[in-house]
């Protein structure tokens, strides 16, 4: 066989038939993991194909070995190193080569690839598509680093198999086996590199936590953890019942309702006492429909839209403000309680109390270690919350003070079929951690074991300190409206600042205003 024979073929092999045999033997293997895994009342059956599934994916395998070994064996190579493994080894190279530059190109973060590079991104992934599977759950999935893993395993046991066949065929030695060790050594080179370019970047941000999170008010998370006792209208949730019956009832139409998640329980339990329940619903709960819990942000765009009468949020951020004005609204906020903007974190670390002007400079970037406030030598992990939540909008009003904040903390998250994405990373009770939230939410709803609430200017943020006012980050909580209120919304947001209203905000852990 001539030499550029031998290089069509071989280069077929392993740009065509090699991606082929390696996606069938993956994919089989990915669907025996899923049957494994899968709750089936038939277990019989379903040990039965997951025995099969795993058999196609051995076979596979088997097959995949098998080709370029018999391929060695049978054919008549050339006798020149570079020109036998040339064609096994420049894909291998390309591959690794291509993940690299990819790396740097990204930054590191391929979530947010800049649009003049994503051409040279999917021009280097090109040559890759062959291998679909592969590719499809590495950038579906959020995992790319499998890319130079997966497709450079495939690739050596290719090489190694055909390696394997010439041995068996007495063709193993050419005329230059030195250059055998410097090509494997390049190869393992390229290997290390992008292993420490995967390295690096999934070690440049923050991975979500889930045994040790604290889920802070803003983000949308109502339907996990803790917030499915909070139900609305359901039997046994965690709504306090009304000390005595409620001298407000309403029949439809109901006032909507929506707002923070950390007020749900001041709003829910109000409506659960006052909305009485109509009798053509046909055993639907049409007041469900009224009591909505979205969080801040997407509570204020509710309000703004016009599909909620009535929000209980914190004060609005100037963006939500704007998007109000933009539609010629005009945002009224009603104090129904008070509440601490209180900073978190870990139970272990010595600093107990920051000064506002501290918990400024860590924000703004300039105290970055907290051996420089009387703790341990560590960096401290500032994190914050996302735009236009309750939270984030208080610090910025009540301690940033049109001070810029550094660029906050970032997690990695790899959704189910999404790909990666980032975002402001949730707090983590880190012992280097700090973070911040409202009071009730971080005590009441969403308490974690090992954290603790800063004292600021040496005043501890208890009920006490709120009501006198001596702790220095004090919110007003807020009943929003952004339209001439209808009969029955009137009367509730009355009923809140009646003696009635005020109990229960009491009762539910807020400090009410009166």
């Amino acid at each position: 066989m001539s030499t550029k024979k031998y290089w069509i073929v071989t280069l077929l092999l392993t740009v065509v038939i090699l991606p082929l045999l390696s996606n069938g033997s993956l994919f089989m293997l990915a669907a025996a993991t899923s049957l494994l895994s899968h709750d089936s009342n038939n277990t019989i059956l379903a040990a039965i194909v997951y025995i099969v599934a795993a058999l196609a994916a051995l076979a596979a395998l088997a097959i995949l070995a098998i080709v370029p070994f018999f391929y060695g064996k049978k054919i008549n190579s050339p006798e020149k190193f570079t020109t036998r493994y040339g064609p096994f080894v420049l894909p291998m190279v390309y591959t690794l080569l291509a993940w690299i530059i990819i790396s740097f190109v990204s930054g590191g973060d391929f979530s947010r690839v800049p649009n003049p590079s994503i051409k040279i991104l999917m021009w280097l992934f090109a040559p890759l598509l062959p291998y679909f599977f592969t590719v499809f759950f590495a950038l579906f999935g959020g995992y790319l680093w499998q890319l130079p893993l997966v497709v450079t395993f495939f690739q050596i046991i290719f090489v190694s198999a055909f390696a394997l066949g010439t041995w068996r065929g007495k063709r193993l030695a050419t005329h230059d086996n030195r250059l055998l060790r410097p090509s494997v050594a390049f190869i393992f080179a390229l290997y290390a590199t992008a292993g420490i370019t995967t390295y690096i970047q999934y070690h440049s941000v923050l991975h979500p936590d889930p045994e040790n999170d604290v889920q802070e008010e803003g983000r949308s998370r109502n339907s996990y953890g803790n917030m499915r006792e909070y139900h609305i209208f359901e039997e046994n949730n965690k709504f306090i019942q009304l000390r005595h019956a409620p001298s407000l009832r309403l029949e439809p139409p109901y006032p909507k309702l929506d707002g923070a998640i950390a007020l749900l329980p001041v709003y829910g339990a109000a409506a659960q006492a006052i909305y009485i329940k109509a009798e053509d619903s046909h055993g639907y709960d049409d007041r469900k429909q009224a009591v909505l819990c979205r969080n801040t942000p997407n509570a204020y765009k509710a309000l703004i839209s016009g599909d909620a009468d009535m929000i209980f949020a914190a004060a609005p951020s100037e963006d939500q403000q704007k998007l109000a004005a933009e539609k010629g609204l005009t945002l009224t906020l009603t104090p129904i309680a008070k509440e601490a903007f209180v900073f978190l974190i870990n139970e272990q670390n010595p600093v107990k109390s920051l000064t506002t002007d501290q918990i400024r400079a860590i924000y703004s970037g300039e105290i970055d270690n907290w051996n420089k406030l009387g703790g341990p030598d560590e960096k401290i992990l500032a994190f914050q919350r996302n735009k236009d939540s309750g939270s984030q909008t208080a610090m910025e009003q009540k301690v940033m003070r049109g001070t810029p904040m550094r660029k906050p903390l970032e997690a990695e998250y790899h959704g189910d079929m999404g790909g990666i994405m980032r975002a402001v990373a949730d707090y983590h009770n880190s012992p280097d951690a700090l973070g911040y939230s409202f009071r009730y939410y971080a005590t009441t709803m969403n308490t974690v074991r090992g954290v603790a609430l800063l004292s600021v200017n040496g005043i501890a943020p208890t009920p006490e300190n709120i009501r006198n006012g001596s702790y220095p980050f004090i919110s007003d909580v807020y009943i929003v409206t952004a339209r001439p209120l209808s009969e029955n919304a009137q009367k509730l947001l009355d009923w809140f600042l009646s003696d009635e209203g005020q109990q229960l905000i009491a009762d539910v852990g807020y400090v009410p205003i009166r």
